[in-house]
């Protein structure tokens, strides 16, 4: 009798120890938390401006059309004023003579023929003369009137035969060889962006090829409104591909200064109880029951009664109780 119970337990006992369940752990880890923060916003050309005339003038000639390019100092427009012309004719004999008469007072001067206070008048109204043609030279340069930077033509504003005043805008003008994209960034976000940090920005409208872009201005002011702030992100644009007003898918990469418990996301154990991680410890599976927070390159934050180093379950994790036999395969990395 005790010889066939004695049997029994050897056929037994290596049933048992075969009912351990096979898993692959992977061990928690203990380390800051980066997040990607994903926002909308517009493209913005780095330049804009409305080119404005610095004297008036009558229209005669209009060099560019809209949509085209224009060089720094390229003439826009050619304007003429018949009447400043002919001030600039009038100020340039006025100057000669001025010239020429404080020229013959110094002569007249060292040989005692006049007296120096003559002199002085003269060289008074010499250098008059001169400032008149000076400010007459310029205003005359400024009819036509050039492109303040390299950049494309949105909008000719006015056109031949038009009389344009002195401070009107003429063209619209932007520069779009580096744009900007201004995303407004959730309040709790901005503390955790830095000025010259990168971001990814992807644009729909060009396939959504990634650009890498510069975190170029952080705004002190926000939006009382929506607790936001703007953040202008910077991308060079040599090609011309990206073009004003586009819209802009923006990512930012930012790590939070706590540290934070990851788990490999194949860890967590969804039930109608909630979730769980089960950890290997001396062979049994052991549920710990958890929160699940931000997910990170394949691992997701969790809260819960974990440490780092815990072997978590990964594989084999699907149909385990709480106190059931394990045995673990191999460690993932």
């Amino acid at each position: 009798m005790h010889f066939f119970v004695w049997l029994a337990l050897l056929a037994v006992t290596p049933t048992l120890a075969q009912q351990a369940t096979p898993v692959i752990v992977a061990e928690v880890r203990s380390e800051p938390l980066r997040e990607e923060i994903s926002l909308v916003g517009r493209v913005q050309p780095r330049r804009s401006t409305q080119v404005a005339s610095e004297s008036e003038g009558l229209v005669r000639y209009r060099a560019k059309e809209n949509g085209q390019k224009a060089a720094a100092g390229e003439v826009l427009y050619q304007l003429v004023n018949e009447p400043l012309s002919a001030s600039l004719t009038e100020a340039q004999a006025d100057f000669a003579l001025r010239k020429a008469n404080y020229a013959r007072s110094v002569e007249l001067l060292k040989t005692e023929a006049i007296s120096e206070q003559v002199v002085h008048d003269d060289e008074y109204q010499f250098n008059r003369a001169r400032a008149k043609l000076e400010g007459l030279e310029a205003q005359v340069s400024d009819l036509r009137i050039r492109a303040p930077f390299a950049g494309h033509i949105v909008h000719m504003l006015t056109e031949i035969g038009a009389w344009v005043g002195r401070g009107q805008a003429v063209a619209h003008l932007v520069s779009i060889d580096t744009v900007r994209v201004v995303v407004n960034v959730p309040e709790r976000h901005v503390p955790l962006l830095q000025l010259g940090a990168r971001a990814t920005v992807e644009i729909a409208a060009l396939g959504g090829t990634p650009f890498t872009g510069t975190i170029v201005a952080i705004v002190a002011e926000g939006y009382a409104e929506s607790h936001t702030f703007p953040v202008a992100v910077e991308i060079p644009n040599l090609e011309g591909l990206i073009r004003s007003n586009m819209s802009a898918e923006v990512h930012f990469e930012v790590q939070r200064p706590s540290l934070a418990l990851l788990v490999h996301k194949d860890a967590l154990v969804r039930s109608a109880t909630g979730e769980a991680v089960f950890v290997a410890v001396d062979g049994k599976a052991v549920s710990v029951p958890v929160q699940s927070g931000l997910a990170y390159n394949g691992f997701v934050a969790v809260e819960g009664d974990l440490k780092e180093g815990d072997l978590a379950v990964v594989r084999g994790n699907e149909r385990l109780r709480d106190g059931q036999d394990v045995r673990v395969l191999r460690k993932q990395q």
